[in-house]
Formats: structure tokens, C-alpha cells, sequence
């Protein structure tokens, strides 16, 4: 059985089929370097150098870390690293980075809170008694508090900083500590580290017991669901962007084929030239849709004023017959105004708001309508409602 991870999971979540090009299919695209990955890994590389040289009693000066930092830059730099913000250069890039590594040591120094107990570390938890799922544990660094107390730390170089509510939601770091309680015979207690360095920030989260058996479960029926499943179907989002297979992704494909063709070859494309003509007739028609409900409109307050004007409710034609019917109509107050917010304190007061909630308010008009109020409810929410005449018009046949 495969070995599940945060990312293989998170890969399906965002898109099956995606999940299905990468890791049933396999198929090897290449992936570009961007240049926010490569100053993540250059910064990780020498925050984990800075305490494995701790756990050797060496300490890295500041100096000494940013010539590191610089080293591992230059070592690695290639000039195919992708800069998506042209106004950059790389030189802004690995500024940003000395400033990161400077906010951290000086924020953290003398580092001598704990006792590192893993870097990096690798490993994989089992899901089940039977053992035929297992989750890949990646730590990027792990530290014994003492007295049972373990803290898993994650070095974060995006400029995203995520709420509080979305970090204690948060499968990641929660699954790792899992792993912690498993290994750990002495554990009681960890806490779960975010070190957004582009913010100088660090955020914590915790979990009990029972958060993590939940969790453990959850990620054991996320697997099941994705071993079960026939249909790989593609989910379209902002994310399709930045998707390696979005060229061989049906919902992309040709978009991608015409892109690569010449201006002739371009126009002359079948599916482009359907795709023109069908949106043009749509258009003319929807056009046509729109200047004849318009004109219906009109004929429709014309037979209504003729109906008051003679006294009728019917109107011949030559072959057909039109009955004019008139009714009233409730009127609510609309979302986020005075008069619905006084609607709802009206309704509450009377013990009716659990029977129209906000999201289908007009199940107050039925209930009004069908007279399943009473009347004092009824004299209670009519200022707070108005009332409109419509008519119904309905077509028939006239009989000879």
C-alpha cells in the first residue's frame, strides 16, 4: 500500500484528476524552479544547520549564519529559477532572505530553550491496527520541552499569514505530533509551531487526545475515499494556474493547443470556430430574448389598463383568450438594512425565526399568505413588510 502524506492528500482534495496524473499515472512533467521555493529551501537549509551545529555545542554567530545563507545561494542558484514579478531580481529575493535569518536569531537567540531531538525528521506513522495505511512524517524541527512536553516546529517563507481558526484546523503539524505521542512513552502535551519568518511572526496551535484520534480517523476515511474512487474529475479553481498537468487537463487542453498554434492555424482551429458561432447565435438570441420579454411587458400593463378600463377579467383575441387575475404580493426588506434587521428581531420575539431562517426568508411570505399566523403576529410584522399589487396573466383557448 502506498504511504499517504499532507500533500498527497491535499493534492486530492484540490483535484482528483490532478492526483490521478501524479501519483496512479505517474506522469513526469517538468517542474519549474520558482524563485519563492528556491529562497524557502535556501532558508530552511540554514536554520537547519544553524541547530544541528547546536547540537554539536557550536553556535553560530549572526555573521557566520548569513555567510552560510550566502554560500548555500550561490551553491544552488541556476538560471532557470522562474521570477513571476519581473519588477524583482534575485538580489531582492535573497535580501528578503538575510532578513528573515536576522529577525530569527535575533529573535531566538541563545537558542537554549529545549532540547533538539530531531531535524528533519523522517519517518511514517500507522493509521490502523492492521497497518496497511501508513502517513509520511516530515518535521522540520522537533524539540523535547522536558516533562512530557514536545514542540514541532515549521519554517513558513510565504507572505500568507493564516488565521488562528485555520491553524487549529490544521492536518499537517497535528498528524506529526501523532506520531510524537506514539514515539514518546513519556508524552503529554505538544505544541505545534508556525514560524512565518517573512512576518518575524510565530503562531502555536494545540490538540487533546481526542482532537488527534478524530484527526486520525478523519485521515483514515479521506484515504478510503480516494482508494474508492472510479471517477477522477477534474476541479476547476485559481489553483488550475499553477497545476503542472493543466495542458493535458480536459478542461484546459485546448486552450493549450491553440496557444501553441500559429494566427492561421489559430483561426482556422474547428473547436475555436464552433465555439465562435454557437456564442454568436446565443447572442442574437438572448438578444431577441431580451427585446421580446421587454415588448411582452408593455402588452402586459396595456391589457391590464384595458381590463380596469372596460370592467373585465377576460380579453379575446381572435383564437386565443387571456384571463387576468390579481393578486398581492409580500415584499420583505432586503439583506442587511435597518428594516431586516427589525424583521428578524420581530420574528425572534415571537418565536417564529427558526421557521423562516435568513437563508430562505421568504418562507415568511408563505406563511403570511396561507394565514398561518395569527393576527396579532400578523399586526406585529406588518410594518415591517410592504404589499404590491401584481396580476397574473393566463392564455387559453377561445372557444368557438
Amino acid at each position: 500500500m502506498p504511504v499517504y502524506s499532507h500533500s498527497r492528500i491535499g493534492t486530492y482534495e484540490t483535484c482528483p484528476l490532478q492526483f490521478k496524473f501524479q501519483y496512479i499515472d505517474r506522469i513526469k512533467v517538468e517542474e519549474a524552479n520558482t524563485i519563492e521555493a528556491f529562497l524557502g529551501s535556501c532558508v530552511h537549509d540554514v536554520l537547519e544547520k544553524l541547530y544541528r551545529d547546536l547540537r554539536y555545542e557550536k553556535r553560530l554567530s549572526l555573521e557566520e549564519l548569513l555567510e552560510a545563507f550566502d554560500e548555500i545561494w550561490k551553491k544552488n542558484w541556476d538560471e532557470s529559477i522562474r521570477i513571476v514579478k519581473e519588477e524583482y531580481t534575485p538580489e531582492n529575493y535573497r535580501k528578503m532572505g538575510e532578513r528573515y535569518i536576522r529577525d530569527y536569531y535575533e529573535k531566538h537567540r541563545p537558542f537554549d530553550r529545549g532540547r533538539i531531538i530531531g531535524l528533519e525528521t523522517q519517518d511514517t506513522l500507522t493509521l490502523d491496527k492492521e497497518g496497511r495505511y501508513k502517513f509520511h512524517i516530515r518535521i522540520d524541527r522537533l524539540m523535547d520541552m522536558g516533562d512530557g512536553f514536545y514542540e514541532v516546529h515549521d519554517y513558513k517563507t510565504n507572505f500568507a499569514l493564516p488565521r488562528q481558526e485555520a491553524l487549529d484546523e490544521d492536518r499537517q503539524l497535528a498528524m506529526y505530533s501523532l506520531w510524537v505521542r506514539e514515539q514518546f512513552k513519556d508524552f503529554k502535551k505538544a505544541r505545534l509551531v508556525w514560524h512565518y519568518l517573512a512576518h518575524n511572526k510565530e503562531m502555536d496551535s494545540f490538540r487533546t487526545d481526542e482532537q488527534l484520534e478524530a484527526l486520525r480517523l478523519d485521515v483514515l476515511s479521506k484515504i478510503r475515499q480516494i482508494e474508492s474512487t472510479q471517477d477522477f474529475t477534474p476541479h476547476v479553481s485559481l489553483m488550475c494556474d499553477w497545476c503542472l498537468y493543466k495542458n493535458l487537463c480536459p478542461e484546459w487542453k485546448h486552450e493549450a493547443q491553440l496557444d501553441a498554434k500559429v494566427e492561421n492555424e489559430y483561426l482556422a482551429d474547428p473547436g475555436l470556430k464552433l465555439v465562435d458561432e454557437y456564442v454568436r447565435i446565443k447572442s442574437d438570441l438572448d438578444g431577441y430574448k431580451s427585446h421580446a420579454e421587454e415588448r411582452l411587458l408593455k402588452l402586459k400593463e396595456a391589457i391590464v389598463r384595458f381590463c380596469r378600463k372596460e370592467n373585465v377579467s377576460v380579453v379575446f383575441g381572435s383564437e386565443k383568450k387571456i384571463s387576468v387575475k390579481e393578486y398581492e404580493t409580500i415584499k420583505l426588506p432586503s439583506r442587511y438594512t435597518t428594516g431586516r434587521e427589525q424583521l428578524v428581531l420581530v420574528l425572534k420575539d415571537l418565536g417564529r425565526l427558526d421557521e423562516v431562517t435568513d437563508i430562505d426568508m421568504y418562507a415568511l411570505a408563505r406563511l403570511m399568505k396561507a394565514g398561518r399566523l395569527t393576527r396579532e403576529e400578523m399586526d406585529r410584522l406588518d410594518p415591517c413588510v410592504s404589499r404590491e399589487k401584481a396580476f397574473r396573466l393566463s392564455v387559453s383557448k377561445r372557444k368557438q
